[in-house]
C-alpha cells in the first residue's frame, strides 16, 4: 500500500539547499518514488506548534519503499549536507 514521506523545513542556507535539491529528486526517483508537493506552507490550521516554512510530501508504492529511500546509499550523503542547509522534520506515513 502506498506510504508518504512528509517533510518539514526551514532552509538555513538557500545555496546549499539548491544544490542538494537535484540529488534529493534522483533519490526519490530512484528508490521508485515522486514528489507530490514542494513549497511554502500556506497557513497553520491547528495546534500549538508552528510548521517550518516549507513542506513537501513524496509518494512511494510501499511503506518499504519509503524507508529503502531514506536508507539508500543515494540519499545518505545527502542526508550529511542536509543539516548545514536546513532544519528539518521528516517523517512517513503507511496509507495501508
Amino acid at each position: 500500500m502506498t506510504a508518504y514521506v512528509h517533510v518539514n523545513l526551514r532552509i538555513k542556507d538557500p545555496a546549499r539547499q539548491a544544490a542538494l535539491a537535484p540529488h534529493f529528486q534522483a533519490a526519490i526517483q530512484a528508490a521508485g518514488g515522486r514528489i507530490l508537493h514542494f513549497g511554502p506552507v500556506a497557513q497553520m490550521l491547528e495546534g500549538d506548534v508552528a510548521p517550518l516554512p516549507m513542506a513537501g510530501i513524496f509518494e512511494f508504492a510501499t511503506l518499504a519503499d519509503a524507508l529503502a529511500f531514506y536508507q539508500s546509499p543515494e540519499y545518505a550523503p545527502i542526508k550529511i549536507e542536509r543539516d548545514a542547509a536546513q532544519e528539518a522534520r521528516m517523517f512517513v506515513v503507511d496509507a495501508g
